[in-house]
């Protein structure tokens, strides 16, 4: 599951050498979790119970010793990281480092629910969030490329590259305890990866070239951190739009528009983008960009129904084309904000 590079990199992207400004947007969580639960403890019960098997299987594999300990703490890091950006819960990283499943790999049996009432009591909070398991696995791989060259007296000869890949993959398990109800409201595991690359003139150069796969391991444990946060809460991202800054007929109006508009002075660059569009005449790709900006300056604004009438008098009236994907954009953003009112049970966003 890839969803942590939507939620962390969700951006319209255009093409060209336009600015862009950023906004700070509340995505939806993946799940409605109950209204009565507001407070959140996050525990660690993947620590896995026959250590052994781990230390064997790192001896044959080439991984650390230490690698799933880390990354269990990357993954936590990860998850408190998401939950620290929603206004929908408070979270308390208790610390709490438990025995698990057997070898680590597989879901261990449920907490007992007089466990999960006495983390809620001693930390004053309404759910357990658990990491209840963590496993790893690396694999490395080389290839060899030839390709021809010329030296600089024309001779040719064969150039041996070979390329190196380095594959970590993390399977976690999580469960969300609501002990009021002892029900577990919420079990999933995530499967997910990185890929990194590297070359060298010889093999052995190569995979040297590579980063650690600890480092790697870690990366990706705290992204599916990050990716459970998001699945459980709404959580603020950052998104990027582009606007226009040139337009032919306008052009210093456009640019002093710009100018404002990054200046964070609003007000200033629409008055100027409806100037364009009123004197704009038969010049209809000038009006369409300024209407495009203000469809950007709208959306900026929080105010997602003047972006659409904007986005949409942008195309249907002017034609301009990335109006009609912008049109698209908003259209899900306020189906966005139609689930994050539904999630967020009497707080205000």
């Amino acid at each position: 599951m890839r969803t942590i590079y939507f939620l962390l990199f969700l951006s319209f992207s255009l093409v060209g050498c336009m600015p862009r400004t950023s906004l700070q947007v509340l995505q939806p969580a993946q799940m409605t979790v109950p209204e009565h639960i507001n407070t959140l403890a996050l525990v660690d019960r993947s620590k896995p119970s026959n250590g052994w098997l781990n230390v064997l299987e790192g001896l044959f594999s080439g991984e650390s010793i230490s690698q799933d300990r880390q990354s269990r703490r990357e993954a936590m890091d990860g998850l408190t990281n998401a939950l620290t950006r929603t206004p929908r819960f408070q979270v308390k990283n208790t610390g709490i480092e438990m025995t698990g499943s057997k070898a680590g790999g597989n879901m261990p049996r449920p907490l007992e629910w007089s466990e999960v009432s006495q983390i809620c009591k001693d930390y004053n909070v309404d759910a357990v969030v658990a990491l209840e398991s963590f496993d790893s696995d690396n694999n490395t791989s080389t290839s060899r490329q030839l390709r021809k060259r010329k030296d600089k007296n024309g001779k040719e000869y064969t150039e041996t590259t070979f390329n190196s890949r380095l594959r970590s993959s993390v399977r976690i398990g999580w469960r969300t305890y609501d002990p009021s109800r002892k029900i577990i409201f919420d079990e999933y595991v995530t499967d997910d990866f990185l890929e990194r690359t590297a070359s060298g003139n010889t093999e052995r150069r190569a995979i040297d070239n590579l980063p650690s796969q600890v480092s790697v391991t870690r990366d990706v444990a705290f992204n599916v951190g990050i990716e459970y946060g998001a699945r459980i809460a709404p959580i603020y991202v950052t998104v990027s739009r582009a606007y226009y800054a040139k337009a032919k007929g306008q052009k210093t109006l456009m640019k002093q528009a710009a100018r404002h508009f990054e200046g964070k002075n609003y007000d200033m660059a629409t008055s100027m983008w409806k100037k364009i569009i009123a004197q704009a005449g038969d010049n209809k790709k000038a009006a369409g960009r300024a209407a495009y900006n203000m469809a950007v300056a709208a959306e900026v604004k929080g105010n997602l129904d003047i972006a659409l009438d904007w986005a949409q008098r942008a195309w249907t009236e002017y034609g301009n084309k990335r109006a009609r994907n912008y049109i698209n954009v908003i259209k899900d953003r306020q189906n966005d904000a139609r689930k994050v009112d539904s999630q967020m049970p009497g707080k205000k966003v």
